[in-house]
């Protein structure tokens, strides 16, 4: 083996693992880091969520107070109704 002959082999041997190397790129590490990325994004929309989650739990409990403060006001109306009416009776 001579000189050039080895230097053919050796530039082979590189251009195939320059290949090789490239198609492990795209199979497995390219997969890999669209993961992280798509993992990244639903992180991001499960904090968005959560907020939004405790916004809307804020305003139901305030709407939730005001409803019984409303029904309690109902009560007592309809209370003085049902008084005015046994009066009456009576």
């Amino acid at each position: 083996m001579n000189a050039n002959e080895f230097l053919g082999f050796m530039v082979t041997t590189i251009a195939t693992l320059l290949g090789m190397a490239s198609i492990i790129v795209a199979i497995i590490i390219k997969p890999i880091i669209n993961l992280n990325k798509s993992i990244t994004k639903l992180n991001d929309n499960i904090d968005t969520l959560n907020k939004s989650y405790g916004t809307l739990n804020e305003r139901v409990t305030k709407h939730g107070v005001e409803l019984d403060e409303h029904e309690k006001r109902i009560l007592k109306i309809e209370y003085k109704e049902e008084a005015k009416k046994w009066t009456k009776c009576y």
